[in-house]
């Protein structure tokens, strides 16, 4: 039986890959690979290839817009923090457009001046003219959307609550905050 090599990578993956042995990561100890259920190519940095905090800048750069994962869990939210804090300038300035344009940026809350998260949450709900308590709740030091029961009126949903999404955009970006979605299986189907 003949070894058939294996096929050489196409062009912008071997580009990618070339870059990644720039920034000093181990051959070898990390893939560049299309994936089709992502539409994207992803990176995959084993533990072993040699990464640190420092040479996050330099594998954002060799990465582009292109997905990065690491194996280890520590070094993936440490990247995961690091690519979030260069958007977030970017989408600050989005998300104040956006509350400009549907007229809730005058008298935003500042979270200086609530003295919990609770009632913080509870302002940014009145501020989208929602019912504080009744869309957002408070977990651990995040803010999650956890809307009461709806039904089957999708649009009226949408319409409700994208305000209110808008303000909590802006908000967790703007202060740092956490924020999640409770799933969907609220909206019946």
């Amino acid at each position: 039986m003949i070894d058939v090599p294996p096929e050489p990578l196409p062009i912008q993956e071997q580009v990618i890959e070339q870059r990644l042995l720039d920034c000093g990561l181990e051959p070898g100890e990390f893939t560049v690979r299309y994936e089709d259920y992502l539409q994207s190519i992803e990176i995959v940095i084993s533990s072993n290839a040699g990464a640190a905090p420092e040479s996050f800048a330099c594998i954002k750069e060799a990465a582009g817009y292109e997905i990065v994962t690491f194996e280890d869990a520590k070094m993936s939210a440490a990247y995961m923090d690091y690519a979030s804090e260069l958007a977030r300038p970017e989408l600050t300035t989005m998300y104040e457009n956006r509350l400009k344009e549907i007229g809730l940026w005058e008298g935003f809350p500042d979270r200086a001046d609530f003295g919990s998260l609770e009632e913080y949450a509870g302002a940014l709900e009145a501020h989208a003219d929602i019912e504080p308590g009744s869309a957002l709740r408070v977990a651990g030091d995040g803010i999650l959307f956890d809307p009461p029961n709806v039904s089957s009126d999708y649009v009226n949903f949408v319409e409700r609550y994208s305000n209110l999404l808008a303000v909590v955009a802006y908000a967790s970006t703007r202060d740092r905050l956490s924020f999640g979605i409770i799933g969907n299986e609220k909206i019946a189907e």
